[in-house]
């Protein structure tokens, strides 16, 4: 419409660069919220033209368009004044129109606005290094406060992104003890600019200290939960074991990881516990070097998270001897002790030789 009114207009943005380019991109989502003929009226004031008094609103803005060759007189005209680091933005969004007349709305309020919390996006915007994509101008209005931060920004490109992003953060608040604000903005400042946005959860779910959900042990000291990253990583050191790649797994609480320490010398248990809608389920039941637990040391642990309310795997309510008989027929390995999903003969010693930590341990629970 603007170039019927005024030929010539479409052809000459062509030569017009980035910060010209944006600049009239703005003016024309204007439309949307200040209205044509205002617009019109402002230009006419703007550009001293005796001929645009006669001529139509959509050919004196597409005449001032090519009339006001600065991008700043641009903007000036229309709002009055160029406000720190708008060109600067509109430069680094490129030649291309980046969202609808809403994201040069937001565009638009950010840098006009004078609140300390619109300062502090448009300053984030101004800090990342590189191009700007067009979503980044709502994006730092709709996210957690916390998570403005140059590094982190830049990592997100799309809005549909916030929402769960934010949500992960209060997750991280939930879970980890440490994660205050202070604590929170100095993890921001360890992303590097090729990390992906996943990096800073990430980080955290290696520092929980709070269980999503628990298991009542019934004050057993035998059965001890590793209810923390730094709980899982100590014990995958001493039992050898690939317990340190499961934190995200208990993090998210899909999974409950529990240890029975029994009394020096005799070797502990790691028992894996499925979270259902009905409680726990033991899944599995692993020694040292995931090898697979003796069975009556087995029974014992069975016995002890059954006490506590743990489901455990059954099968058909006939004599026992007959429906095994039925498996091993079927070739069904491991039939009787389906927990017990380890390899391996187990050793008859505490993990990591880590006797004296057991006998504490011990001594500590009598």
């Amino acid at each position: 419409m603007l170039d019927c009114a005024c030929p010539g207009l479409l052809a000459s943005t062509l030569y017009f660069g980035p910060t010209r380019r944006q600049a009239m991109f703005l003016v024309m989502a204007s439309i949307d919220w200040l209205g044509q003929a205002e617009i019109a009226s402002r230009f006419r004031r703007a550009i001293e033209d005796s001929d645009a008094l006669g001529q139509s609103d959509e050919a004196v803005i597409g005449r001032a368009i090519l009339l006001l060759r600065r991008p700043r007189d641009l903007v000036r005209a229309v709002f009055g004044s160029v406000p720190d680091g708008l060109l600067g933005a509109m430069q680094r969004l490129g030649h291309a129109p980046v969202g609808a007349p809403e994201t040069y709305g937001e565009l638009q309020r950010l840098f006009f606005s004078e609140v300390p919390a619109d300062r502090r996006r448009v300053k984030v915007l101004g800090q990342m290094a590189g191009s700007l994509v067009g979503a980044q101008i709502e994006i730092v209005s709709l996210l957690d406060p916390m998570l403005l931060h140059p590094a982190f920004v830049a990592l997100v490109h799309e809005t549909e992104q916030v929402a769960e992003l934010n949500a992960s953060l209060a997750y991280i608040r939930a879970r980890c003890s440490d994660a205050t604000d202070e604590a929170i903005r100095s993890s921001l400042t360890r992303l590097k600019r090729d990390d992906h946005r996943s990096a800073l959860f990430r980080w955290w779910s290696h520092r929980f200290d709070r269980l999503p959900r628990s298991l009542d042990t019934r004050g057993d000291p035998t059965l001890v939960i590793l209810g923390s990253a730094e709980a899982l990583s100590d014990a995958a050191r001493r039992y050898e074991n690939c317990l340190a790649t499961k934190v995200g797994q208990v993090y998210v609480g899909n999974y409950l990881y529990i240890e029975y320490r029994p009394a020096a010398p005799e070797p502990g248990v790691i028992g894996e516990l499925r979270a259902t809608t009905q409680g726990y389920l033991l899944e599995g039941l692993y020694a040292r070097k995931n090898c697979r637990v003796k069975p009556e040391r087995a029974a014992v642990v069975r016995r002890k998270l059954a006490a506590c309310g743990v489901a455990l795997y059954d099968h058909a309510p006939d004599e026992q001897g007959i429906v095994t008989a039925a498996a091993k027929v079927l070739n069904f390995f491991n039939f009787n002790e389906a927990d017990n999903a380890g390899w391996g003969v187990e050793a008859d010693e505490p993990p990591a030789n880590d006797i004296e930590e057991l006998e504490t341990v011990a001594s500590e629970a009598a």
